[in-house]
This record gives structure tokens, C-alpha cells and sequence, in this order.
């Protein structure tokens, strides 16, 4: 009797531990509804997230320096600077003869209109060549002296005889003979000049000289 006590009682408090051991297991098995919210508001985080690594940031360039342009003094005038200068101002006042002439003995007005234009357009090129002979010690060409487009005495004194149409037609052919000499100084002075003023007015005098040519042939085409 003793010894079944002793068996029975051990069993009897082992039976109660594992029935009390599952009561609270089951209790524990269901989260609560707090700690469910806690864990679903936990971001997953997934293997390749974890090795993605941020894209590099490149980086930001230093402001150069900004250069300064090199300081290119102007050319000084060659030779044929010179002869340019020298040789276009005795041409200009070879051209301040022929429309002088025109104001007065032209018959047409076209011809005192197209004769008033020439001067006034020589007229600041003269002060300008004088400017620059003086500066350079350089003489003008002496009158007479061969030059393009140069009128001889004789041409002149031909035209300073006759008025009205007469002259209007030998004026115009004169003219256009004179362009001609202007616009081969300008090509040469554009080609191997050195001065940028002096080049300047070389371009300035091709494409004048050349819109004047064309009025001028227009011109002596209606005399036929």
C-alpha cells in the first residue's frame, strides 16, 4: 500500500505540470492584436535591396578659369599700305575734277545726282588719307603720275569743252574708266595690305565701286 502512494502521487503531480504546461502554451500560440500591427508595419527587407548599393553621385566640376584673350596690337602699314594711301587720294581728287565739272555743264540731273554721291562719298576718304600720309611721312602721288583709271590732261580738258548731252556722255565714259582704276586699288590693297583701317576701306570702296560701275553702264546703255 506504502509503495503505490509513493508511485502514484509523483504521477498524478506530473500530469498536473504538463496539463497546466499546455493551458499557458495555448494562451501564447495566438499573437495579440497589437503585436500583429507592430510586426505588419515592419518593412520586409529583401536580399537584393540589402546589396543595392546607392547610384554614385558624380562629382561636381570646378569653374575654370575664364582666359583672357590675347591683346593683338594692330599692324603697323607696309609697303603696300602705303602705296594704297599715296596712290587713292591723287585718284580721289582726280574724281573731285569730274563732278566739279558736272555741277555745272551736266545736261541731264541724273548725271549731277550720280556726280553730287561720288564727291560726297570721297570727301571723308580724302581726310582720312591725309590723316594716315602724314602719320606714316609718306608724299601722295604726284598728279600725272600713271595710276589705274588715271584721266589724261587731254581727256579733261576734252570734257571741260562741252556741256548738255555732249558732256553727260563723256562724262559717264570717264566715270566709268575711273571706277574701274578705284575698284583695281581696292583688289590690290585687300590682297597684300597689312593695315586693318587701310584694308577696311579697301572693302568699303570694292562693294560702293561696284554698284556704281553697274549705274554707270546702265546709264551710258540709254545714251544709244
Amino acid at each position: 500500500m506504502t509503495t503505490f502512494r509513493r508511485i502514484a502521487l509523483p504521477a498524478v503531480a506530473a500530469m498536473a505540470l504538463i496539463s497546466g504546461c499546455s493551458a499557458e502554451s495555448g494562451t501564447d500560440a495566438t499573437p495579440s492584436p497589437a503585436a500583429s500591427s507592430s510586426a505588419a508595419a515592419i518593412p520586409t527587407v529583401t536580399a537584393s535591396q540589402e546589396t543595392q548599393e546607392p547610384p554614385a553621385t558624380e562629382a561636381a566640376e570646378e569653374p575654370t578659369a575664364t582666359e583672357e584673350p590675347a591683346v593683338v596690337a594692330d599692324a603697323g602699314p607696309n609697303e603696300t599700305d602705303k602705296t594704297f594711301a599715296a596712290t587713292l587720294i591723287t585718284h580721289n581728287l582726280q574724281a573731285y575734277d569730274l563732278t566739279g565739272l558736272a555741277a555745272t555743264a551736266a545736261g541731264d540731273q541724273w548725271v549731277r545726282d550720280f556726280a553730287a554721291e561720288i564727291r560726297a562719298a570721297r570727301e571723308p576718304e580724302v581726310a582720312t588719307l591725309k590723316s594716315w600720309l602724314s602719320e606714316w611721312a609718306v608724299e601722295p602721288l604726284e598728279r600725272g603720275k600713271p595710276m589705274p583709271g588715271l584721266i589724261s590732261d587731254k581727256e579733261m580738258a576734252d570734257l571741260a569743252g562741252s556741256a548738255g548731252a555732249a558732256f553727260d556722255e563723256r562724262f559717264v565714259a570717264l566715270m566709268i574708266k575711273h571706277q574701274k582704276g578705284a575698284l583695281a586699288l581696292a583688289e590690290e590693297e585687300a590682297a597684300g595690305g597689312e593695315y586693318g583701317p587701310g584694308i577696311q576701306m579697301a572693302n568699303a570702296i570694292t562693294e560702293s565701286g561696284q554698284k556704281h560701275l553697274k549705274e554707270l553702264q546702265r546709264y551710258q546703255k540709254s545714251l544709244k
